[in-house]
């Protein structure tokens, strides 16, 4: 296909959907491999004490996105 013919693309939305997948195989990666580890060292026990050490951070990061984000539209005056 020539350059010519091909369809335009929208690099702020492929950039966006890939910031997404990263994220989430980041976190992903983090629990499986990250918990599998706690979980042959420390057992049970240790696995849910490193849950709350990931989960509780990611919570209040989790939080603060939502704020930036809702000021961000408030701010363009859309919210």
């Amino acid at each position: 296909m020539p350059l010519d013919e091909r369809p335009p693309r929208d690099l702020r939305a492929h950039r966006q959907q890939t910031e997404r997948w990263l994220l989430f195989g980041f976190i992903l990666l983090l629990l499986v491999v990250g918990g599998g580890l706690i979980f042959w060292n420390y057992g049970w026990g240790g696995v849910l004490g490193g849950l709350a050490c990931i989960l509780g951070p990611l919570a209040l990061g989790s939080l603060l996105w939502l704020l930036l984000v809702w000021l961000g539209r408030w701010a363009e005056g859309d919210g």
